[in-house]
């Protein structure tokens, strides 16, 4: 799909052999109370060099109380094992949430000791890889090899619609759309784009981003990486009215893929979204 003026053709070199990374990845389902999409695709630089796709995401459902679970990481382009280091972020912040609501379903998150245990997952891993030079400690290994942002959430069900809360570190955002206005959740609206601070995992800053939104049928909550969020913007321009009409209604996962795989010069990253949609106080698809 191309939004103004497309990147130029070309074929997708392989991503380099060790990282066993398809460059697509999507999934969807639904529960009686939310409708859940998500995808990822390599972006446009990446395929060109060859470099596997450093974004991931994690889903889940919690059985016991309905909510839904998700995370969202992008590796930070410069460290060698990015894609890995997203992964396991994703996969242990998800785990550690599913734990915490089997404890208390109704539980505050302790967002800052959340994130700790997902930067200790990447020191831990980054423990058994070579280093780099006498003195090295496994947390710099972790942040020389692994560093990656990380956007959560846990998506609780109430009578009419849901409430949200949303913790980050980094510059991956998060939205609530509503019709077609984008309200950026973590960090403010510039006109240009979602401006979180800076940081990454294994590092933990001294305050975690944290936002709480309550949504009613026909919003969306969205987590996403900064290859959306550049190209969204304050979303007024194209790319904003493009996904707004796109996430109207949950579109098949595979569909999902393709809106993110748009064509759009200058907006080369990688891309990855989740896709949250309460279904109301009749339990029925948005």
């Amino acid at each position: 799909m191309v939004i103004g003026t497309p990147v130029a053709e070309f074929e997708p070199r392989p991503p380099h052999p060790v990282a066993h990374r398809p460059d697509i990845a999507a999934d969807g389902w639904g529960t009686g109370q939310f409708t859940v999409r998500a995808a990822s695709v390599r972006g446009y630089q990446h395929r060109h060099d060859g470099t596997p796709r450093q974004d991931d995401f994690a889903l889940a459902c919690h059985p016991g109380s309905g909510a839904v679970v998700a995370a969202v990481a992008d590796g930070v382009s410069s460290v060698d094992l990015a894609h890995v280091g997203a992964t396991l972020a994703c996969r242990n912040v998800v785990d550690q949430l599913l734990r915490t609501l089997d404890e208390d379903p109704s539980a505050a998150i302790d967002w800052p000791d959340l994130m700790r245990c997902a930067g200790w997952a990447l020191v831990e891993f980054a423990a058994g890889q070579p280093e780099a030079g006498p003195g090295e400690t496994a947390a710099d290994r972790a942040e020389r090899l692994l560093a990656t942002t990380l956007v959560v959430t846990v998506v609780r069900p109430r009578p009419d619609g849901a409430v949200a809360d949303v913790a980050g570190i980094g510059d991956s955002p998060a939205w609530q759309l509503r019709g077609s206005a984008w309200h950026a959740l973590l960090g403010e609206q510039d006109g240009e784009m979602v401006t979180p601070a800076v940081a990454a995992l294994p590092r933990v800053p001294a305050e975690v981003a944290v936002a709480s939104v309550e949504l009613a049928g026909g919003d969306v909550l969205l987590l996403g990486t900064d290859g959306i969020g550049g190209a969204l913007g304050d979303g007024s321009g194209l790319v904003g009215a493009a996904f707004a009409g796109g996430l109207a209604q949950p579109p098949a996962p595979l569909d999902l893929a393709h809106l993110l795989d748009f064509s759009r010069e200058t907006f080369d990253d990688d891309r990855t979204l989740v896709a949250v949609w309460p279904r109301g106080a009749e339990g029925e698809e948005p």
